[in-house]
């Protein structure tokens, strides 16, 4: 894993998910080949139809760097019951607690137009836009290959908002010989991160980390700024 250099209201609540079942990021990561296996790669990127494919794959790269951040067992989970949020991301507390954070996801990359018009920091900050999202939030920004983002905007402006959210953004670097990604943590730290993720995927199977975890309870992280859970 290398480390990446440079400068780096309306209220809305999140339900505990209403599937038992978590997935350990690798375990995810391999759901989504499975589910992805004879689509083409640059369809699942640019394709609506498969946004719910890319959301997985998303959700389990970002599993998979918050887990070798913080040496903490984690598993995910799609919300395939409600709207919003699209995903979970979830930490075993004790064998009876569990902390929950909420992940809304966007898309910022290319259609077959050509690449978007507005800036990154201007669609998050549009009416309807993440940023508008309530306190405990967490968001995860997919950015498109080969798209130049300014970072350190992002991280100026969620500085300024009064909602404490949490964003972070994952982008594919490079899918040759090994599939790369940089995932970048605008807040609570400002700073990214280059992961292998078959690497990765390799190292979390040899653990013993269960590999699915069923639960029929949880709750969201009491303090997201100074839990362990929500550092970086």
């Amino acid at each position: 894993m290398s480390k990446v250099k440079g400068n780096m209201t309306d209220t809305k609540k999140f339900t505990i998910p209403h599937n038992k079942v978590w997935l350990r990021p690798d375990m995810a990561y391999f759901e989504y080949q499975k589910q992805a296996k004879g689509i083409d790669h640059d369809e699942i990127e640019y394709n609506g139809k498969y946004k719910r494919i890319r959301e997985l794959r998303d959700l389990a790269v970002f599993g998979l760097t918050f887990y070798t951040m913080q040496e903490y067992p984690c598993f995910v989970q799609m919300n395939n019951i409600d709207n919003s949020p699209d995903a979970f991301l979830m930490r075993p507390v004790s064998e009876e607690t569990q902390e929950i954070a909420p992940i809304e996801m966007t898309f910022y990359g290319r259609n077959r137009l050509g690449v978007p018009e507005k800036s990154l920091v201007d669609k998050l900050s549009e009416k309807g836009g993440k940023f508008q999202l309530p306190e405990g939030y967490w968001i995860l920004i997919h950015i498109g290959k080969d798209l130049e983002t300014d970072h350190q905007a992002i991280t100026n402006k969620i500085l300024t908002l009064k909602n404490d959210l949490k964003a972070f953004s994952v982008q594919e670097i490079s899918n040759h010989p090994d599939t790369i990604a940089r995932v970048i943590s605008y807040r609570p730290k400002f700073e990214g991160y280059d992961i292998n993720i078959g690497a990765l995927c390799h190292k979390l199977s040899q653990t013993k980390i269960p590999g699915t975890l069923t639960v029929y309870k949880g709750r969201p992280p009491k303090d997201l700024e100074h839990s362990q859970f929500s550092g970086w």
